[in-house]
This record gives structure tokens, C-alpha cells and sequence, in this order.
């Protein structure tokens, strides 16, 4: 019996050399790529450390002043009197809780007021955002124009600050809730705009091909293609936009566009520094309960698995 030798062919060796050269050479590339982007960033880390002078000596100095200042603006409760009323003269007592949060039902009103200023921009926001989102997805868009056009419009809305909307609206239509309602949704249907439509932008398109295929027209194929799959995830992110809108809504109020921050704003300028730590907490304590509302409620929409 005669034993063969198997001989390699000399073109499946040129084929492996060519292969591990060009698998070398992108690898190459590549260490070159993050070694170029690994110093750009430690360039632009070590400019922006020394523009914004943060350093390390200056915080630490900087620290004990924090303290002094909240040291300050605390309130002078006196423990004897801490829960007494009314005294004798029709007014609160000095040192009471009730003398310090003398101004609670303002505060109050006026937090109700900054919750509704809230939701409604959130819900003009969202609408307007649900109507930009689906042109400005790149898969979903007519055509490139559109999609340009939709992209640049929701850059221009989320690239200002609200505050500086809520000063020209102030100016065009006058102090009060109206000005902050009109700046926080421009700034909303510019932000929940982008998130839509990167949510867009990750749906499968299989139910729009099949939508497609069967003669629907663009209109339908959003209905039906797209909105079911985003829908709750478009839920979530408006919901968790809403708090940060009531946190917002509490900013623009120092331009003089309602809310609770108009009435921050006008403590801090009497210097009455009790007041304003007793407003930031009543802020602080709503935001907080926002939070764990709103939150239990993206749970509902999106799943609890989805925050595990």
C-alpha cells in the first residue's frame, strides 16, 4: 500500500498570508486610532481641568465655606418653643416652626402652581416631540431633506436654556406662569425629540416592510409599524422629563415666569435667609415624591425587569 502525501496548495498559503497581513494591519490601525483618541482626551481633560481651575488645593479650600454659608440661612428654632402657635398678639412666635413657614400656604399655592406649570409644558413638549421624532429618524424620515430640516429644528429647542427662553417670553407676553410654561416645552419637544427618535431608530423594521409590502403609505406604516413597539418607552422617557421639568419650572421662575421660583427669588433678594431654606425644602420634599410617583409609574409602562 503506497502512502500519499497531502501537498498544500501555494494559493490557499497566499490566501492565509493575505488574510493575516490585512488582519495585522487593521490591528495596526486600530492601536493607532485609540492612541490617538486616548491623547486627545487626556488633552482636552487637561484643558478643561485648567480652564474650569479645578483643582484639587482650591476645592478643598473651598469646602468649609460651603458649610458657613448653609450655617447662615438656617432658620432659629429655639427647642421650647418649636411647636408654638399663635401668641398672644396674633402672630407667630419667634422661633417656632410655625414663625419660620409663616408664608406656608403661599409656598404651597405656589408649588401647585409650579406643578402645573410642569405638566403642561410637559404635555405640549411631548405632543410636539411626537409629531418631530418620526421625521427626524434616519430609518423612518421621507426623505434627506426632511430629516435635516427636523434635526436641526429640535437642536435649535434644546440648545438654549430655559431660562433664556422664559426671558423672551416674559417680554413678549408678560410676568407670570404663561413665559415658563411656553420656555420649558420649547425645551422639552427639543430634548424628548432626540430621544424618540433614537428610540426610533432601534425598532425593528420588519412590521414596516410587511406594511409596506402590502400598499400602506407612510402614515400607516408609523401607525401601525412603529408606534405600538415605542409607545411604552416613549411613556417612560415623558414621564421622567416631567420631573425634570418641575425642577425647571423652579429655575424660571427667577426671570419672573411664575411658580415657586419667583418666590425664591424674591427671599433671596430681601436677604431673608430662613425663608430660603425653607423653600428649597419644600421643593426638595415635592421633587422627591415626583420621583418615586413617576418612577412606579415607568415601572408599569416599561416593566420592572427593565430596571433590574
Amino acid at each position: 500500500m503506497v502512502a500519499t502525501t497531502h501537498q498544500a496548495d501555494p494559493h490557499d498559503l497566499d490566501a492565509v498570508s493575505i488574510f493575516e497581513k490585512q488582519r495585522n494591519e487593521a490591528n495596526k490601525e486600530k492601536r493607532a486610532m485609540n492612541l490617538l483618541f486616548a491623547v486627545l482626551f487626556i488633552m482636552a481633560l487637561v484643558a478643561s481641568i485648567y480652564i474650569s481651575n479645578f483643582y484639587p488645593e482650591r476645592l478643598l479650600s473651598g469646602l468649609p465655606r460651603i458649610f458657613d454659608y448653609f450655617g447662615t440661612i438656617m432658620p432659629s428654632l429655639e427647642f421650647d418653643k418649636l411647636f408654638l402657635g399663635v401668641g398672644e398678639n396674633g402672630k407667630a412666635v419667634p422661633g417656632s416652626i410655625s414663625y419660620w413657614y409663616s408664608d406656608f400656604w403661599l409656598y404651597i399655592k405656589l408649588i401647585i402652581e409650579t406643578i402645573f406649570m410642569a405638566l403642561t409644558a410637559t404635555i405640549l413638549g411631548a405632543v410636539a416631540a411626537f409629531v418631530l421624532c418620526f421625521p427626524a429618524s434616519r430609518n423612518l424620515a421621507p426623505n434627506s431633506t426632511i430629516y435635516w430640516i427636523s434635526r436641526r429644528f429640535m437642536e435649535i429647542c434644546r440648545g438654549v436654556p430655559e431660562i433664556l427662553y422664559a426671558l423672551v417670553f416674559v417680554f413678549a407676553v408678560g410676568i407670570g406662569p404663561l413665559a415658563g410654561v411656553l420656555a420649558i416645552a420649547i425645551h422639552t419637544a427639543g430634548a424628548l425629540g432626540k430621544l424618540f427618535s433614537e428610540v426610533n431608530e432601534n425598532t425593528s423594521m420588519k412590521a414596516v416592510e410587511g406594511i409596506r409590502g402590502v400598499g400602506g403609505n407612510w402614515f400607516e406604516e408609523i401607525r401601525y409599524g412603529i408606534v405600538p413597539q415605542v409607545l411604552p418607552n416613549f411613556t417612560s422617557y415623558t414621564l421622567l422629563r416631567f420631573e425634570i421639568n418641575v425642577r425647571a419650572s423652579s429655575i424660571v421662575g427667577f426671570v419672573g415666569a411664575g411658580g415657586i421660583g419667583q418666590e425664591l427669588s424674591r427671599v433671596i433678594s430681601l436677604y431673608s435667609d430662613d425663608r430660603v431654606i425653607a423653600v428649597l425644602l419644600l421643593v426638595i420634599a415635592v421633587v422627591t415624591i415626583i420621583d418615586l410617583l413617576s418612577e412606579r409609574l415607568r415601572m408599569k409602562f416599561i416593566g420592572k425587569e427593565n430596571f433590574q
